[in-house]
């Protein structure tokens, strides 16, 4: 059986800035992530819904407890 590789990408400081974001809602327990977007649409209010649904599935594809989203898996 072959592995497949992920391929890793550097996020925009605007992904970091949504990332980040979300890691603070998740540890501040307002809402179950599968219920944050009506959150991200209100804190990031230039972003699109579509946008904001994006980086909502980036930030659950690449979750970690540190917050480190240098880089993630596209």
């Amino acid at each position: 059986m072959t592995q497949v590789e992920t391929a890793t990408r550097k996020t925009t400081s605007t992904e970091q800035e949504i990332l980040e974001y979300l890691n603070d809602l998740r540890n501040s327990g307002a809402t179950n992530m599968f219920g944050a977007l009506p959150y991200l649409t209100a804190e990031f209010p230039n972003e699109t819904k579509q946008e904001c649904k994006r980086c909502l599935m980036l930030w659950m594809n690449n979750f970690n407890e540190e917050g480190d989203y240098e880089s993630v898996k596209s």
